[in-house]
C-alpha cells in the first residue's frame, strides 16, 4: 500500500522533489483551486476522520503495506526516492516545515520556532531551530546537519548520488548565526519554492560521507529525528518494526508500534480483509475498490491527489529518439479512455492530465496535451519516414515494434500499460509488454534507462515548479529518465525559480509545460485521487493530498 507522498504507484518526505511509484507521480500546488470544471475539484483535500489527542488510546499497533522493502533507506539517494521508502522514513525524520490541509507551508515547532526570509537582495532565510531536538542517540540537530544536507545535495561532489540538486544549487552558503541552533542560509540568486529544503535533514554524519550517503543505509534504517524509530528490519518476514523513539521531546506518540509489511499489490485485497493490514491504497483497483466494500467496518476515504499515471519513452535511442514518433505514440494512445477505466470503478472522477507541472482544478493548470486522434498519428509516423505496408508500419524495411517495461505483479501498471498495447497495436505498432521483478524495477531498469516505455506515477510535492524540474532537466539529471530534454527549459526554470510573485510563476510554469508537449519526452495520462480504505476506528491517518501526517496522533479511537 502507499501512503501520502510519492511508488511505481510512491512517497515522498523530501517535499522539494519528485517521488516514483509504480502504480500509479508530480506536483500539487500550494495555490488554491482554479475556477476551471472539474469534478476533481470536488473532491476534498483530507478525508480521514479526525480525533484530538483526548480522544485516541494509547497505545496499539499499525500495520500497513508497502510493496516491497526498499532497496535504499537513504530518501535524498536516488534509489531511495521511491514512494513506499519514503512513506516508511517520514514516521521518523522532520524539519522546520510541514504541510497544512491546503497545500500551504507552516513551521513545525517540534523542530523550529520560526523560519523566514529576513532579506531578499540576497535571498537570506533563518531557521531557529529547537534546542530540544536530537537525533535518537542525543546528538542535536543543529546548524552542522543542515551545511552537510546542503553540500551533499548541491552537485559539487559527485559522490554523492542524490535525488535532485534543484534549489540545493542555489545557496551560496550555510552558517552558523547567533548559535548552532540558528541556521542562517544565503542563495546565489532567489529561490522561491525555498521551505520545500527545509521538511527535513540528515544527519552531519551521514551527509558529509559519501560511502555513508550512497551505501550505509541498503540494510539499516536512517537516524530518527522523529517520533519513532527503527527496532527491526525482517528481511525473512518481510516486515519493518518502528517503535516510539524515547528521546522524542513532542508530545508522546499513541501508538505504541507501526509495522510495514512487504504484500504484493495482488495480494494487498485479501491481506486487507483478512486484517493483516489495516489499510488499503485502492488507487485505480476496480478489485481492492470491491474488496473493500466488503470488509465490515471499512471506511472508504477519496481526496484529490498529487500523483499521476504517464508513459515515460526513452528518446536516447531506437525509434523513440524521432520526436514524431514519440508524438505519434501520444495521439495514438486514447487517454481518456485508460483514466475512464482507472477511476470511473472506483468512485472518482475519470479527467485526464494535460499539464507537467500542476494537477486538474489547480490554479496554473493548462492542458496542452496532444489530444487523441488517429489522423494526426497517422502524419507524425508519415514525417518520420513511416509508411503503411499492410498492418504495419515500415521504415527503411523495418517494422515500427515498441516495448513496455511493466514490474510484475502490479495490477494497475500493467492494465495500463495492457491499454496502451491495445491502442498501438489497433493501428499497426506491435507492443510487447516486458514483465520485471517488481523490486528492482525502479533500480535496475527505470532508473539506468534499460527499457523503451515505461509507465509507473510520480508523486508530487506542495512545490510543483521546483519538484518538476529535474523530470525534464537538465539530461542527465538524476530523474530524467526520458533521454532527451530542451535546453531552452534551463533558462524557463531559472525565471520561474527566481520569480515570487505567484502570478508571473505560474505564466512560466506555462511556458515551460507548453515547451515540453512540443518534444513529448512522456505523456500523462491521469491524475490519480487518493483512494484508501482504512479500517474502522483509525483516526488521523488516510486519504489526503498535501497534509503532512501528525505521527504523535495517529492511532485508534478511544471507547
Amino acid at each position: 500500500m502507499r501512503t501520502r507522498s510519492a511508488k511505481a504507484l510512491g512517497a515522498i518526505a523530501m517535499l522539494g522533489a519528485s517521488a516514483l511509484i509504480i502504480a500509479g507521480c508530480s506536483a500539487g500546488n500550494t495555490g488554491g483551486p482554479s475556477d476551471a470544471p472539474t469534478d476533481a475539484a470536488e473532491l476534498p483535500s483530507t478525508d480521514w476522520v479526525r480525533a484530538d489527542a483526548a480522544d485516541v488510546q494509547d497505545g496499539g499497533d499499525l500495520t500497513l503495506a508497502v510493496s516491497a522493502l526498499p532497496v535504499n533507506f537513504n530518501i535524498y539517494q536516488i534509489d531511495g526516492n521511491e514512494s513506499d521508502t519514503n512513506d516508511i522514513v517520514e514516521t521518523t525524520l522532520g524539519g522546520p516545515f510541514k504541510i497544512d490541509e491546503t497545500g500551504v507551508p507552516i513551521v513545525d515547532e517540534n523542530y523550529a520556532s520560526s523560519a523566514e526570509i529576513t532579506s531578499e537582495d540576497p535571498q537570506v532565510v533563518e531557521i531557529k531551530l529547537n534546542p530540544d531536538a536530537v537525533w535518537e542517540d542525543g546528538t542535536p540537530i543543529t546548524v552542522a546537519d543542515y551545511a552537510a544536507t546542503w553540500l551533499a545535495n548541491n552537485g559539487s561532489n559527485e559522490e554523492f548520488i542524490n535525488v535532485s540538486t534543484a534549489g540545493w544549487d542555489q545557496i551560496e552558503s550555510i552558517e552558523q548565526g547567533d548559535d548552532e541552533y540558528h541556521v542562517v542560509v544565503t542563495f546565489s540568486s532567489i529561490y522561491a519554492d525555498w521551505q520545500g529544503l527545509f521538511t527535513s535533514v540528515l544527519k552531519e554524519s551521514i551527509a558529509s560521507d559519501p560511502a555513508a550517503f550512497n551505501e550505509g543505509f541498503l540494510t539499516q534504517g536512517m537516524p530518527s529525528s522523529g517520533p519513532f524509530m527503527f527496532t527491526d528490519i525482517d528481511v525473512t518476514g518481510q516486515v519493518i518494526t518502528l517503535e516510539r523513539n524515547p528521546l522524542w521531546w513532542g508530545e508522546t506518540p499513541k501508538l505504541d508500534r507501526i509495522l510495514f509489511q512487504a504484500v504484493s499489490q495482488d495480494q494487498q485485497g485479501s491481506s486487507f480483509a483478512n486484517g493483516e493490514i489495516d489499510a488499503l491504497y485502492i488507487s485505480a483497483s476496480a478489485d481492492l475498490y470491491e474488496t473493500a466494500q466488503t470488509v465490515d467496518g471499512a471506511d472508504i476515504q477519496a481526496t484529490n491527489g498529487l500523483t499521476w499515471t504517464h508513459v515515460t519513452m526513452n528518446a536516447k535511442e531506437g525509434p523513440l529518439a524521432d520526436v514524431n514518433v514519440r508524438k505519434a505514440v501520444a495521439s495514438i494512445v486514447n487517454r481518456e479512455q485508460i483514466a475512464a477505466a482507472a477511476n470511473t470503478p472506483v468512485g472518482v472522477p475519470a479527467v485526464t492530465q494535460g499539464d507537467y507541472i500542476f494537477m486538474p482544478g489547480q490554479d496554473g493548470y493548462t492542458d496542452d496535451a496532444l489530444p487523441y486522434d488517429l489522423d494526426a498519428g497517422a502524419a507524425f509516423l508519415e514525417e518520420a519516414g513511416y509508411s503503411k505496408d499492410g498492418d504495419s508500419w515500415v521504415k527503411d524495411g523495418e517494422p515500427l515494434e515498441l516495448s513496455v517495461t511493466v514490474p510484475a505483479d502490479t495490477a494497475t501498471n500493467i492494465q495500463r500499460a495492457e491499454q496502451v498495447q491495445a491502442d498501438l497495436g489497433e493501428f499497426g505498432i506491435p507492443v510487447e509488454l516486458v514483465s520485471v521483478p517488481v523490486a528492482g524495477y525502479f533500480s535496475d531498469y527505470v532508473i539506468p534507462g534499460d527499457f523503451e516505455m515505461v509507465s509507473f506515477s510520480w508523486v508530487g510535492t506542495a512545490f510543483p515548479i521546483s519538484s518538476s524540474e529535474p523530470l525534464f532537466f537538465p539530461l542527465d539529471s538524476e530523474q530524467n529518465f526520458t533521454g532527451t530534454t530542451d535546453e531552452a527549459l534551463g533558462d524557463l526554470w531559472d525565471q520561474a525559480n527566481t520569480e515570487l510573485d505567484p502570478e508571473a510563476r505560474i505564466e512560466i510554469a506555462n511556458e515551460i509545460n507548453a515547451a515540453i508537449w512540443e518534444y513529448v519526452p512522456m505523456f500523462p495520462i491521469a491524475p490519480l485521487p487518493n483512494v484508501y480504505a482504512v479500517t474502522d476506528g483509525l483516526v488521523n491517518w488516510g486519504a489526503t493530498q498535501f497534509e503532512t501526517i501528525d505521527w504523535t496522533l495517529v492511532g485508534w479511537a478511544a471507547e
